[in-house]
């Protein structure tokens, strides 16, 4: 188990493509960090004033990387079902539960590493705008948000985790990544304005923790939860009944 987490988490971090995409989703948020200071979703106060808002906005605002993280991970992982990768890992003699269980140790955490690259660029950027005279604030903001951004995070990206286990081909699973990931942005967006109910998607979690600024924030928690029990075992299921050889 523990070597197969090694392997799979240093093909990753090695992955040029992988390496790209964060590279490009820290330039995006170190360009896109001004615009911030004219619409600042994430600060109930309007215009930001502190790091910590920036921060927070930038959080907020993240959200619409999940969509394009999630086709990268459906990519990254569909890649091993279309090469045969996991085939040769079953034939190694490594059982599935191990197989899957590495899968996730560190698939979920590495796919949260680039939606926090952003907004760290952006607050990279505004440094010298700001500077850092609440400190000991902004540090506290960062690890609340970061705790349920992650948890938050990791359940919507048990979708395209759910696709390639389903799929196992890897243009199959980018495909059906993007549709449902796209469609629930799309549904998030209209059902904030219209009033539709909302509170069960991770991303609408994710901006009440910001918007709250709660350190225990339970429906957060019971949310990211339900999906966990939803969809873990609906993956699970769905890898341990396909074929491989």
């Amino acid at each position: 188990m523990l070597n197969l987490i090694k392997m799979e988490r240093y093909q990753l971090f090695r992955n040029r493509i992988y390496q790209i995409s964060t590279l490009a989703v820290f330039v995006l948020g170190f360009f896109m960090a001004d615009t911030y200071l004219i619409d600042s979703p994430g600060n109930p106060g309007g215009e930001p004033k502190t790091l910590t808002d920036i921060w927070n906005s930038m959080i907020y605002d993240s959200t619409f990387l999940l969509i394009l993280l999630s086709c990268l991970l459906a990519f990254l992982l569909g890649q091993e079902f279309s090469c045969r990768t996991i085939d040769r890992e079953i034939t190694a003699g490594h059982s599935r539960s191990h197989i899957f269980a590495a899968r996730l140790v560190v698939l979920l955490p590495a796919f949260n590493l680039p939606a926090f690259v952003y907004p760290a660029a952006g607050c990279l950027r505004e440094l010298s705008r700001f500077g850092l005279p609440d400190g000991g604030i902004f540090l506290q903001t960062v690890l609340r948000t970061l705790v349920y951004s992650l948890l938050q995070n990791s359940a919507f990206f048990l979708l395209p985790l759910l696709c390639c286990f389903r799929l196992r081909d890897m243009a199959k699973s980018v495909a059906a990544a993007a549709l449902v990931t796209f469609t629930l942005a799309l549904y998030l967006g209209y059902g904030m304005m219209l009033g539709f109910p909302v509170r069960f998607l991770p991303t609408f979690q994710i901006r009440e923790a910001v918007v709250l600024s709660d350190w225990f924030y339970p429906e957060g928690l019971m949310v990211a939860l339900i999906w966990y029990a939803v969809l873990i075992p609906a993956a699970w299921g769905a890898f341990r009944r396909c074929e491989l050889k």
